[in-house]
C-alpha cells in the first residue's frame, strides 16, 4: 500500500506503493511477494485478548452476498458487498490497490450473526491507480458508515487494511463505533495531507492492531506509532513475514490472524 522512510519508499513513490500495493491493482488476490517458509509464531505486546477457537456448526449455512450500492455525500457511487442482517454490522475497508481481501471474513462474521459490508473505493472498477481519487478514502468509508446505519445497524466495528485501516482509524470516534481492528496502517500518509488524530482513537473501545514483522509496504514502525496513539484497551499483534495488509491471509500466518480477528468481532459484538 505504501511506505513512509527512505528504505520504504519516499515522496512520489510512496504514493505509487499507495495506489498499487504490494501487487498489481486489480479486485483479485495474489500470492504475496514473500511468504513465510517457516509456520507462524505470533508475538504480542499489551496483554491480547486470549480466545478460544470458533465451534463448527455441524451444519454450515453459506450465505450468499447482496450486491448494494451507496452513494457518498459528493455524489460518488461505491459498489458493495452485503452479508447477513442485525443490529451489529462490521464494517471492511479494502487496501488502497482495490484487492478484495475482506469477502471470506466478512462470510464468516455473517454467519455468526452479525451484518456484514465489503466495498471498494470509488474508481476502482475504471481506475485504481488515480490517486485524485483515492483521496476521497474518508469520505468513502464515512459513507459506507451511514449505509450501514440506514440499513439499521446501531453498533458498528469498523476493520480495516492499509489504506483502509487509516480511514477506520481516522473514523473511529466520529462514527462513534464500538471496536476497531486495523492492519497494517500507518499514523499518517505525509505526501497527502493526512493524519489520524489522537482524539480519533481515544474512546475506551476495544482495538486489535496487526503487521507482519517485516511488512513490505509499511514500516511497522510506522504503524506502531498509530497504536501508541490509541488509548486503551489496545492489543499489538505482529505475524512473521513480509506480506501487506490481508496478504497475510493466504500466508501460514493467516488461518491464526483469521480466527483472532473473528473472536475479536464476537468479543465485542457481545
Amino acid at each position: 500500500m505504501f511506505a513512509l522512510d527512505a528504505h520504504r519508499c519516499v515522496g512520489c513513490v510512496v504514493v505509487m506503493l499507495l495506489l498499487a500495493g504490494c501487487t498489481s491493482a486489480g479486485p483479485t488476490a495474489s500470492t504475496p511477494a514473500s511468504t513465510p517458509t517457516q509456520p507462524a509464531t505470533p508475538t504480542a505486546s499489551s496483554a491480547p485478548t486470549t480466545f478460544e477457537p470458533s465451534a463448527t456448526p455441524a451444519t454450515p449455512v453459506k450465505l450468499v452476498p447482496r450486491n448494494v450500492s451507496f452513494e457518498t455525500e459528493d455524489g460518488a457511487t461505491i459498489d458493495a458487498e452485503l452479508y447477513g442482517s442485525g443490529p451489529t454490522a462490521v464494517i471492511f475497508s479494502v487496501m488502497g490497490n482495490c484487492k478484495q481481501g475482506w469477502p471470506s471474513i466478512a462470510q464468516a462474521a455473517a454467519e455468526q450473526g452479525l451484518q456484514t459490508l465489503t466495498y471498494q473505493w470509488r474508481g476502482c472498477k475504471t481506475d485504481p491507480n488515480n490517486v485524485i481519487l483515492l483521496k476521497h478514502f474518508v469520505d468513502d468509508t464515512r459513507a459506507a458508515i451511514a449505509y450501514m446505519r440506514a440499513q439499521g445497524a446501531n453498533r458498528i466495528i469498523l476493520v480495516g487494511a492499509s489504506l483502509g485501516g487509516c480511514a477506520s482509524a481516522a473514523l473511529a470516534n466520529e462514527a462513534g463505533v464500538i471496536g476497531l481492528v486495523v492492519v497494517a496502517s500507518p499514523q499518517s500518509i505525509p505526501q497527502w495531507d493526512f493524519q489520524v488524530r489522537a482524539d480519533s482513537l481515544a474512546g475506551d473501545i476495544p482495538k486489535l492492531f496487526m503487521i507482519a514483522t517485516d511488512d513490505s509496504v509499511v514500516d511497522p514502525a510506522d504503524a506502531r506509532a498509530l497504536y501508541e496513539l490509541a488509548a486503551e484497551p489496545k492489543e499489538w499483534q505482529t505475524y512473521p513475514g513480509s506480506a501487506h495488509g490481508t496478504d497475510l491471509l493466504v500466508t501460514s500466518a493467516g488461518p491464526e490472524m483469521r480466527e483472532r480477528i473473528l473472536a475479536f468481532l464476537r468479543t465485542t459484538a457481545g
